[in-house]
């Protein structure tokens, strides 16, 4: 009988370190999912050229002067001096100015430099538009991707600030 209790005890003491070892790779294991869900966030908080590419050329066909002029580089240009080139190129020039686009690749030339290629139908008024390849130019200034307008070609959409 005393061996029996001495097993009973045993036994008692080895579910103990089981339970106590299943909670220590629970709360391991949680750790590990927390951690990767962290730099997964982290990692897509950065914004993609297509997501840069597709708000400017949404801004562009809605004529957004305030964030065509907030998302471009026109040189030395400040602030309000593009606000005036963007409102009139949208608003004056390029008034009644109609096209589709969709974006079809991106590059990233290097950590500062890279483009948005996209197919756009200029004209969309006209019976015989057709898809045509144009690039978005960018650059990275205080780590925000701007469009560098002076490099987009004016076929593209023949109002642009210069």
């Amino acid at each position: 009988r005393g061996q029996d209790q001495t097993s009973l005890a045993r036994l008692r003491h080895n579910m103990a370190s089981m339970k106590q070892s299943g909670r220590t790779s629970l709360v391991t294991l949680a750790t590990a999912v927390l951690v990767i869900v962290v730099v997964v966030v982290l990692s897509f908080g950065k914004e993609s050229l297509t997501s840069v590419g597709a708000r400017f050329m949404t801004a562009l066909s809605k004529g957004d002067v305030d964030t065509l002029t907030k998302m471009s580089l026109l040189g030395d240009k400040t602030e309000p001096e593009m606000h005036k080139e963007w409102e009139f190129a949208v608003n004056t020039a390029g008034k009644h100015y109609r096209f589709f686009w969709r974006i079809t690749s991106e590059l990233v030339s290097d950590e500062n430099s890279g483009s948005v290629r996209m197919q756009i139908s200029r004209n969309i008024d006209s019976p015989s538009t057709y898809e045509e390849a144009f690039q978005l130019p960018m650059q990275k200034v205080n780590g925000e991707w701007k469009v560098d307008v002076r490099g987009i070609s004016r076929e593209m959409f023949p109002a642009l600030p210069r």
